[in-house]
């Protein structure tokens, strides 16, 4: 799954220096110039707001069929704003963008070619919901109960989980989640490619990150999982969502799935989703 927001980021053995995040983001910036901006709306107290721009009905029904979908608490709370653009198809496919450093308020960015639940095509309707579960599996994980503002701009063995949003709580999903399952000889691999190919070589860093899923399938659910702590939490929640729970789990990536069964209130949130995107699915 792709998204506007992927994070490369160097962790516990590797110092991590937010201006390389920043040299990032501004790559990210400059590639997405070239996508189509279809609009942008706020979003008060879950109710989109209307402006003068001649696509109110399409963000409207955007935002309502996300907003029916996940549960309300969190998305009514966390999410200020939607952004519709296109890339063309199966490109970027969405993206859940903080807009400031308290991650209280949200921007959830919506590709209209890629996501479509009116769709009669049933892989690109499953490709939809796929889409929105990881975008809000994002929102889940990074909200301000989650990741607090800190200064820190790097990084050290045994310390707390560091996000371009900030720092993650200890009790944080995204915390326990990084103690669990990256470590040893996966987390060396990908330091290796985080040092030494991800910011200077941007033309072969997908084939490092492909071998290294290659020589590691077993411990992720989706090969895009591969590319940050971020993303391989969101994927694995993903999968705990839209898939029935693993008995008897024997890979790590069928253990990242049950991770979220711990959480009761996880739990609750899969079976509002699931109830929610049953129409879609079935």
């Amino acid at each position: 799954m792709k998204v506007l927001t992927t994070k490369h980021l160097k962790f516990f053995k590797i110092m991590k220096f937010k201006i390389i995040a920043f040299f990032l983001l501004a790559s990210i910036y400059c590639q997405s110039q070239a996508d189509e901006r279809i609009g942008v709306w706020q979003i008060q107290n879950g109710v989109l707001i209307k402006n003068n721009s001649n696509k109110n009905d399409i963000a409207n029904d955007y935002w309502e069929e996300f907003y029916e979908i996940f549960p309300k608490e969190l998305t009514r709370k966390y999410i200020k704003r939607i952004l519709l653009m296109t890339d063309g198809i199966d490109e970027k496919t969405g993206a859940l963008v903080s807009l400031n450093s308290r991650n209280d308020r949200w921007m959830l960015e919506i590709d209209i070619r890629d996501v479509n639940l009116k769709t009669r095509n049933k892989k690109r309707l499953h490709e939809s919901i796929y889409t929105m579960v990881h975008e809000f599996g994002h929102l889940l994980t990074l909200n301000k109960t989650q990741i607090r503002p800190t200064n820190k701009s790097k990084q050290q063995e045994g310390e707390l989980y560091l996000t371009l949003e900030g720092e993650a709580y200890k009790n944080s999903y995204i915390n326990r989640f990084v103690n669990l399952f990256w470590k040893g000889a996966l987390l060396d691999s990908w330091d290796v490619i985080q040092r030494d190919y991800c910011y200077t070589e941007a033309n072969c860093v997908k084939k490092k990150y492909d071998l290294l899923y290659v020589n590691n399938d077993t411990e992720f659910i989706t090969d895009y999982a591969v590319e940050s702590p971020e993303e391989d939490i969101v994927e694995s929640w993903t999968a705990f969502v839209l898939r029935g729970k693993v008995r008897k789990p024997r890979t790590i990536a069928q253990k990242k799935i049950n991770f979220f069964y711990q959480f009761p209130e996880l739990v609750e949130y899969r079976k509002i989703i699931r109830r929610n995107t049953r129409k879609y699915l079935h």
